[in-house]
């Protein structure tokens, strides 16, 4: 689990933080994967070994793509990096090609990044940024991991696969209801395909309410799961894909590494009998443990967002509403992050209506309009460090802003805060 202070690893200390981890210069044992790649990204074969391997050189994302984008060598005490990233980059060019022509989800979602000084203390919440060095490293990481799946089934062994169904008509129905408030068409009884959903975000452009249809989008996903049994995976337009390539992280890739062992002769360490046997109790207790790392993660970042924004109860901010009930309405502040809850009671001495289909609240009298995807300026009124929870109020004299372009309109008209920010999301978990 990635707390943003700490690593809680899965395996203890003395493997996670030395003999697995690759440090500059030291020589490590691996399960190595080798591929080759065509000049459409297409993956033409693999094998899997065992190797020892030196780390010439750690490099941060951020380092490797200054090196990249400068286009002319850095020398430093590593020596020359530029000749040996640039062959990774031209590889890379052709996996991006294979990846674009597979059209998997591609949801521009934010994600925070929550910086600490030395004493532990909040500096900053931002958006994470994403650079093609993320892109290139995730890329290699879904070639390994399709070939690990195939070499597996190639020798009709157990796999661990990393599954991700279709949504289901439930969700799409929702999801059509939902996009006909913003006048976006989607048609129901289509084969539904990750690009399917990519075609709805290149329709809407940039409106201010794209980044509310990409979280639409996201929850009408079903959720990835651990199984020997494959259904293929969804989001990334696979057919067969297991995880190999985070064996300190993940249980799976484990249970797929020893199989590899085990069905190509690479030695002792094998996938035992037993193991093989109880795939499936195992797939479903590593999935449930995988949803408790991410809630624990989720929840702790809330937390700090809250401590962070606890020095500034009292100001009004930029926020963005994220969903509606019939209690009030649920808003994120902008470019930082945090949900909060902005009461009914609050809005006002009026009576507001609930509408469940379009998510909105209208009030009785003025005619305002609260509805999933405006932006609007609130007062922050608490942020609670513990819980991680924020709550809002009216700045005086404020009434409801304008909901999005193509959404249902209010009876009163209001002029719209700025846009929201376009960050494209990482996708840590595939």
């Amino acid at each position: 689990m990635y707390f943003p202070d700490r690593v809680v690893p899965m395996l203890p200390e003395i493997l996670s933080a030395e003999v697995c981890s690759l440090k500059e210069g030291a020589d490590r044992a691996a399960l190595a994967c080798h591929l080759r790649i065509g000049k459409d990204g297409s993956l033409k074969s693999w094998r899997f070994t065992r190797a020892v391997v030196r780390i010439a050189a750690n490099l941060a994302y951020e380092e490797a793509q200054a090196i990249i984008d400068a286009a002319s060598p850095v020398v430093d005490d590593r020596g020359e990096m530029l000749s040996v990233l640039q062959p990774l980059w031209a590889c890379w060019q052709a996996l991006a090609k294979a990846r674009d022509a597979r059209a998997p989800l591609d949801l521009d979602l934010p994600e925070r990044r929550v910086v600490l000084d030395e004493q532990g203390r909040i500096m900053s919440v931002s958006p994470r940024e994403r650079l093609d060095a993320h892109r290139l490293i995730e890329d290699y990481m879904i070639a390994a991991n399709v070939a690990a799946a195939k070499a597996l089934e190639a020798k009709k062994a157990p796999v661990m696969y990393r599954i991700h169904e279709p949504p289901s008509r439930e969700k799409l129905a929702a999801l059509k209801e939902y996009l006909e408030t913003f006048d976006v068409p989607f048609a129901l009884g289509q084969v539904v395909r990750p690009a399917t959903f990519n075609h709805i975000i290149e329709r809407i452009g940039d409106a201010d309410f794209r980044p509310q249809v990409m979280e639409q989008i996201l929850r009408t996903q079903t959720q990835a799961y651990y199984a020997p049994g494959n259904h293929g995976h969804f989001g990334l337009s696979l057919g067969s894909y297991a995880h190999f390539t985070s064996p300190i992280r993940r249980y799976a890739d484990l249970l797929v590494h020893r199989s590899l062992v085990s069905a190509y002769g690479l030695g002792e360490g094998g996938l035992p009998a037993d193991d093989a046997a109880n795939m499936e109790s195992v797939g479903e207790i590593i999935s449930r443990l995988e949803r408790r790392a991410m809630e624990a993660e989720r929840d702790t970042t809330d937390r700090y967002v809250a401590a962070f924004l606890s020095e500034r109860v009292g100001q009004v901010m930029d926020v963005r509403i994220t969903g509606v009930t019939n209690f009030g309405f649920f808003a994120t502040v902008e470019g930082i992050g945090g949900d909060g809850l902005m009461p009914v009671r609050d809005l006002g001495g009026e009576y507001f209506r609930f509408d469940e289909g379009a998510r909105t609240l209208t009030g009785e009298h003025s005619g305002d309009v609260f509805a999933q995807g405006q932006t609007l300026e609130l007062r922050l009124a608490e942020a609670n460090p513990v819980s991680g929870a924020l709550r809002f109020e009216m700045p005086e004299g404020k009434g409801a802003a304008q909901p999005p372009r193509g959404g249902r309109k209010p009876v009163r008209e209001i002029k719209r805060r700025g846009r929201p920010t376009n960050i494209r999301h990482q996708g840590k978990r595939r």
